[in-house]
């Protein structure tokens, strides 16, 4: 299983919050045990491309909740200065992140998906 607290201290590394770790690692251990579930079984779990995509979907998971949390405050102004944060960017932000980092890892992962479509001639 990938260790969660070397995800929690890549959360911490990249990405700046004010939860503590008590409240951050449920997150990172749901990440962990989610990419846990899909990595190759000869592959090292210790492998800093799981950590940094572990990370990647506790930030992406948290960055969706922070949006929904924020009840729509997108701005603060302060004299002639105005702050303006987009929860829908910093969730579109945090989904990039997320898949570059499932895309570095994927030689370490399974291919357990399954598509299937009609085909049209």
């Amino acid at each position: 299983m990938i260790d969660c607290w070397r995800v929690l201290s890549v959360l911490r590394e990249y990405y700046s919050y004010a939860e503590t770790d008590a409240e951050l690692i449920p997150i990172c251990e749901s990440a962990a045990r989610e990419l846990s579930a899909r990595v190759r079984t000869n592959a090292d779990c210790s492998d800093i491309r799981l950590i940094n995509a572990a990370a990647a979907m506790a930030n992406h998971r948290l960055c969706t909740k922070k949006a929904y949390a924020d009840e729509g405050v997108t701005s603060f102004k302060a004299g002639d200065v105005t702050v303006s944060i987009s929860p829908n960017a910093l969730v579109e932000n945090a989904e990039k992140e997320k898949t570059q980092a499932i895309l570095a890892a994927l030689p370490l992962l399974r291919d357990d998906e399954f598509l299937f479509r009609q085909v049209s001639i």
